[in-house]
């Protein structure tokens, strides 16, 4: 069945995890066996069974298996649904937000078997037909979050200064108009806050500050681009909201340590011929 919360879902023992990328979709992994080294922006974990791993769109990541056979289920959830559906809980925080101290790899204090009920009961009610399997599938979404808050509540940045909603209103702001012209002074502005408080705890509660927030969200929805579309540089550099397209090109390679073009190459060549761009992109230098 389609579901907005959980938009991939698949339990694989592949080396090549399955990935269908977009900009505001994340990452969550469940290892039933094996081990696996994952690289996640400058941070680096042995993630083992029972482990659950969570990598935001904004993070470029490598993984690398340890031990085999490496078994794992594998979901892309969507943070904005996930935060419409959670209103009032800090759930969503762990899909985005990176606080000081948050580390990727979580081992929920149940036993792994309790974890992996709730993966396996995932699969069978997103491939369901029955009533009410998406109100199922938000329920078990929300026993595992509650399972990994007990374990590493600081991965879920909370504020008991009263400025929690006024940053997810900036935060979402953000998401649905990062490819316009965007500036701090004009978020400020516009939700009534002191631009240099804004600064402070928005970095606080989201882990960057809004204006590496807003590049990010470029860059993702750029990675999609690439991903999806044959689209050139150029136009994806305008698409993102990105003035200048050589800008675009040190942004992305300073962040993801390739050039959009190599990265378009790279993913071509892991999805096999049949995937591989029709377009020659010629206009980015290398």
């Amino acid at each position: 069945m389609k579901n907005d919360l959980i938009t991939q879902f698949c339990y694989t023992e592949s080396e090549q995890p399955p990935h269908d990328h977009y900009h505001l979709n994340a990452e969550m992994i469940f290892v039933k066996a094996g081990r696996a080294r994952f690289r996640i922006g400058r941070k680096e974990y042995t993630a083992q069974k029972g482990s659950v791993v969570f990598i935001s769109s904004y993070e470029p990541h490598e993984v690398q298996i340890l031990e085999k056979p490496y078994c794992r289920y594998y979901a892309m959830v969507n943070a904005p649904e996930l935060e419409r559906r959670f209103s009032g809980f800090p759930f969503a925080g762990i899909l985005k937000d990176r606080p000081a101290g948050f580390v990727h790899c979580v081992s929920p204090k149940e036993p792994p078997e309790k974890t992996e009920q709730i993966f396996a009961q995932l699969k069978e009610e997103l491939e369901s037909d029955e009533p009410y399997a998406d109100r199922m599938i938000q329920n078990l979404l929300e026993q595992l979050l509650i399972a990994v808050f007990r374990s590493c509540p600081r991965n879920f940045a909370a504020q008991d200064d009263g400025s929690e909603y006024s940053i997810r209103e900036v935060q979402q702001y953000i998401e649905q108009h990062f490819t316009e012209e965007l500036y701090v002074a004009d978020l400020a502005e516009r939700f009534f806050l002191n631009q240099c408080y804004l600064i402070h705890i928005f970095k606080k509660q989201v882990g960057y500050s809004p204006k590496q927030y807003i590049l990010l969200n470029r860059l993702a929805y750029a990675k999609e681009l690439l991903e999806t579309t044959g689209l050139q540089i150029n136009q994806i550099s305008g698409r993102c909201g990105f003035g200048d397209v050589n800008n675009f090109i040190r942004s992305f390679r300073s962040w993801n340590g390739v050039t959009p073009n190599q990265y378009r190459r790279r993913r071509d060549e892991k999805a096999g011929p049949e995937h591989i761009s029709e377009e020659k992109q010629e206009n980015e230098p290398e």
